[in-house]
């Protein structure tokens, strides 16, 4: 759990520190003065003050902030006062934090895919490059056999035994067909669970309605897919691309039930569904835990990017319309708006959190 949680707690900072390097370094390089680079968010720690920038740390490891000189100003004749710059250079400044996430997003896929990219060994894309395929599980249910006698998500099965029988299974449906034959006997199961060899015992009565033995595990056949350094580049493009095209249709399906007047609650995932997440990716290796850190930056970017006031979407929606009208919203109106956008997304996040403990608890 500690692990899990500190974990989960760098993820998150990692996808927050790298959205704000963005606004930070953008601003930065169009001479507009930042006054506050948060690690974390208050209360502040201590702070260094390096130049006109306040570096600050504070308590809770959220994440992080940056505060631009000006950010809530509309006129300006200050040349580092963010108001003072064109509409496009704010622009520029305000989607360089989406923009990073998805670089940082690009550089992890290709990190992994020059590591090697977990995938599963029986699909016709991926499934012919698959090194060294392990019958792995990916889901053991509640009150089951297999969650009686201490199977964990991650664990590969390297071999089966009843009775004078063995089998080292090559694929999903020796494991099932095994089960299946040794019915009302002791099975025992050889994992490999993070390099460690371990036996379990279980007997499995027949199930009355399938007629099959019932183990209570999800498995999938997963191998590495591994590239050279420059195939990883171009991997990790490709991966990057499907992610965000995934992810936008996932987004829009959401959106259509919602307007349907549909139960989402299963689709979407708050903090406590993303800590879960995150803890279970910690039993299938480091390469998980960087593809599902790089698909929760994809994630991230793409949810900024919507037009909704308090996001970074919603303030270049008005910096557009500030370009078609010919000047600013007044402060009063974005205010308003940011403020308004801002408890709806605190409160759907409660909504999210809610589903996430009636689900799990």
């Amino acid at each position: 759990m500690i692990v899990s949680l500190v974990v989960f707690f760098a993820v998150l900072a990692v996808l927050v520190l790298v959205h704000e390097f963005g606004h930070f370094l953008a601003a930065r390089r169009r001479g507009v003065r930042i006054e506050e680079f948060g690690f974390g968010f208050p209360p502040r720690l201590f702070s260094v003050k390096k130049g006109e920038t306040l570096y600050s740390f504070n308590l809770l490891p959220f994440g992080g902030f940056v505060k631009i000189f000006g950010e809530d100003s509309q006129h300006s004749q200050d040349p580092e006062n963010f108001a003072s710059r064109s509409v496009s250079q704010r622009a520029a400044i305000i989607a360089a934090g989406v923009f990073f996430n998805l670089i940082l997003a690009y550089f992890l896929f290709s990190f992994v895919f020059w590591l090697g990219m977990p995938v599963d060994a029986d699909d016709p894309l991926w499934g012919r490059e698959a090194q060294n395929p392990q019958i792995t599980v990916i889901e053991v249910l509640p009150s089951s056999p297999a969650e009686s006698i201490g199977l964990k998500k991650g664990d590969k099965i390297i071999e089966l035994k009843s009775g004078g029988e063995s089998a080292k299974p090559a694929g999903i449906n020796d494991v099932q067909n095994f089960i299946n034959e040794n019915q009302g006997r002791a099975i025992n199961l050889e994992i490999l669970r993070k390099g460690e060899k371990l036996d379990f015992s279980v007997v499995l009565p027949q199930d009355r309605q399938s007629s099959n033995g019932i183990l209570g595990i999800a498995m999938a056949n997963i191998g590495i897919l591994k590239k050279s350094m420059f195939g990883a580049l171009w991997f990790g493009m490709k991966e990057t691309l499907s992610t965000i095209l995934g992810t936008l249709k996932g987004l829009v399906f959401i959106l259509g039930l919602l307007f349907s007047g549909e139960n989402v609650s299963g689709l979407v995932s708050g903090p406590i569904g993303i800590f879960s997440i995150v803890g279970a990716s910690l039993n299938f290796g480091y390469a998980f835990l960087f593809t599902l850190t790089a698909t929760l930056s994809v994630n991230l970017a793409l949810i900024n990017f919507f037009p909704i006031p308090a996001l970074d979407g919603g303030r270049l929606l008005f910096l557009a319309i500030e370009a078609l009208r010919g000047r600013p919203v007044s402060q009063k109106a974005a205010g308003l708006a940011h403020s308004l956008g801002f408890a709806i997304l605190i409160l759907l996040m409660i909504i999210v959190t809610y589903y996430d403990l009636k689900t799990r608890f």
